[in-house]
């Protein structure tokens, strides 16, 4: 649907956040300048690397395909719940990641537990960076766009993600996200106006959809979503308090206050922002019921409505939306591989920062190939963000959340046992699902491998002794 205009403005804008990348590979001379922008992010570029690196995909692409299921619960249970946990994220978790002389989540585990709870944090970590449904999406909007293969259309996004990562460092990711998210929020919102028009307002959606039975509650906010899945959102909505790219963030800031400021900043934007995907997503499954590919059929239609020119806008803020969480999660998982896993596992030795940036800017297209090979093993957008977000949920959350908020005694086998009960958990129930009964269906192994890890955190901790005992002044 694009013609030869639009595939020239998409062009040119490739080459110029290239360009920007190449720019701010100038100034990268060591790890801190690579991972941390030497910690001079300012309030502005951090409300643009946060509102575009969390959302991506997965969140303009795949939140239509949720909301074309389960309606407006998920808005209202999904949106809001996700972004009101982030409030004490902002206020009392952010400024004491801020004041810690960590780099990275395994060296904060390694302070707390030990190396080899590290070691362990730092796998489960790299696979979470691949961040698989990015490049499933991508497949989609190739699809809708010009009607091209999805993996060699992923194969492009993934190397211009990797070429802006290894270029620009932070500083380079964090400036062309700003970039991202003005195209991402223009091209969506540009057009919604006409759709909620065209589909005749709440009014005409509500008519529509309680008129089929096949879709019970769609536009209730919670009758949509069985209460499994409900506890399931819930509980991913605070994986971001384990989440890489926001310890990165607040740690690459310029102040403590600058971070919580923009936090608070797009808390706002992501609400409105979220509503404007969750109705597209009705206005699409109001357009067909039977619809098959809810994501493709939503891109289809904001093609259609766009003139000649704007649908290279929307394509950029789409594509934008991925390349900006991959090059963040490539940057993280690259970084994780060089320092966290063959610096502290392999070499065990401290390696000089030329080296180690090197060796994450293979990691970073190690992560790129990962993504490509499994990616497209998934249907929806949101089932590949579920697993790996589950898995890392499921192995990590608790671990971190203690280490940065619990003031008592932490013992290495504390975060060893929580971190191999909740893994073990989590895989087993996700390939041998647990079944209460037909109205419930089965239950999310992150609801089980959660707890369980939690449960582990507290009989481990009775176990061996507190490594901090003596710097925090405290008996074991």
């Amino acid at each position: 649907m694009l013609t030869a205009v639009d595939n020239i403005v998409i062009v040119i804008a490739v080459l110029g956040v290239i360009a920007i990348g190449a720019y701010f590979s100038k100034s990268i001379t060591d790890m801190e300048s690579y991972y941390l922008a030497n910690r001079s992010l300012p309030w502005s570029l951090i409300v643009g690397t946060l509102m575009a690196s969390w959302y991506g995909g997965n969140g303009v692409v795949g939140s239509i395909g949720y909301a074309s299921i389960m309606g407006f619960s998920t808005w209202f249970i999904w949106s809001i719940g996700c972004h009101l946990v982030r409030f004490p994220l902002a206020l009392w978790v952010g400024p004491r990641v801020h004041i810690r002389s960590d780099v990275t989540i395994p060296d904060m585990i390694e302070s707390t537990y030990g190396r080899l709870a590290a070691l362990i944090a730092s796998v489960f970590l790299f696979i979470y960076c691949s961040q698989i449904g990015e490049i499933t999406a991508t497949g989609i909007i190739g699809q809708a766009a010009w009607g091209v293969d999805k993996v060699v259309l992923g194969i492009v996004v993934v190397a211009i993600t990797i070429l802006l990562t290894c270029l620009g460092g932070l500083m380079g990711v964090a400036v062309t996200d700003m970039i991202f998210f003005f195209f991402m929020v223009t091209g969506v919102c540009l057009v919604f106006p006409v759709m909620f028009e065209d589909a005749g307002g709440l009014m005409g959606l509500r008519a529509v959809m309680d008129a089929a039975p096949e879709f019970p509650g769609f536009m209730h906010p919670t009758a949509g979503m069985s209460v499994p899945k409900m506890i399931m959102f819930i509980m991913l909505s605070i994986n971001v308090y384990a989440d890489p790219t926001f310890y990165q963030r607040f740690s690459a800031s310029q102040t403590a206050k600058s971070s919580r400021r923009a936090m608070l900043t797009c808390f706002c934007i992501w609400l409105a922002f979220d509503l404007v995907l969750v109705f597209g997503g009705i206005i699409v499954r109001a357009n067909n019921l039977n619809v098959a590919s809810p994501e493709l059929a939503y891109i289809e239609m904001i093609l259609h409505h766009l003139p000649v020119g704007f649908r290279a806008l929307f394509i950029i803020g789409l594509f934008g939306a991925i390349i900006s969480t991959l090059d963040s999660y490539y940057l993280i998982g690259g970084t994780t591989l060089a320092k966290d896993i063959y610096a502290r596992g392999i070499a065990k030795k401290e390696i000089d920062d030329k080296t180690l940036v090197r060796l994450s800017r293979i990691g970073s297209v190690i992560l790129g190939c990962i993504g490509v090979a499994l990616a497209f093993r998934f249907t929806l957008v949101y089932d590949a963000v579920l697993f790996l977000a589950s898995m890392w949920m499921s192995t990590a959350f608790v671990p971190i959340i203690m280490a940065l908020m619990y003031k008592g005694k932490k013992t290495p086998m504390a975060g060893l046992l929580s971190m191999l009960a909740g893994a073990l958990v989590f895989a087993w129930f996700y390939l041998n699902p647990l079944v209460i009964n037909e109205s419930i269906g089965a239950v999310d192994a992150l609801l089980l491998g959660v707890p369980a890890s939690f449960v582990a955190w507290i009989i481990g901790n009775r176990i061996g002794e507190d490594i901090n005992a003596d710097k925090i002044g405290i008996q074991a």
